[in-house]
């Protein structure tokens, strides 16, 4: 007996929940291994990818039907790799100022 319609879109909405929380993970701890490992010689470039990746968290945690959990782990992270994008670039201006004295 094949599955309706309604049953087969119920099976692809919670494959696409379980693929969004596997992805959720994976930039939350990408996300904790890249804010650990990479405290030195960072970069504008640097800046640049973080940026990016706090905005692709925060578009993540709003996903409609994503547990609160995650979401609000994927909002930390994003305001987290932010941050961390403002540190590099208030370092790089500050090597900057001090170079040009």
């Amino acid at each position: 007996m094949t599955k309706t319609t309604v049953e087969q879109l119920r099976d692809e909405n919670k494959l696409l929940r379980e693929l969004v929380a596997s992805l959720s993970a994976a930039l939350l701890c990408n996300a904790a291994l890249n804010l650990t490992d990479r405290r030195s010689g960072a970069n504008g470039a640097d800046a640049e990818r973080l940026v990016q990746e706090g905005e692709a968290c925060f578009r993540c945690a709003r996903v409609p039907g994503l547990r609160q959990e995650i979401a609000a782990g994927l909002e930390i992270a994003g305001h987290e790799l932010m941050a961390r994008a403002v540190e590099i670039e208030t370092e790089r201006e500050r090597a900057e100022r001090s170079r040009t004295r």
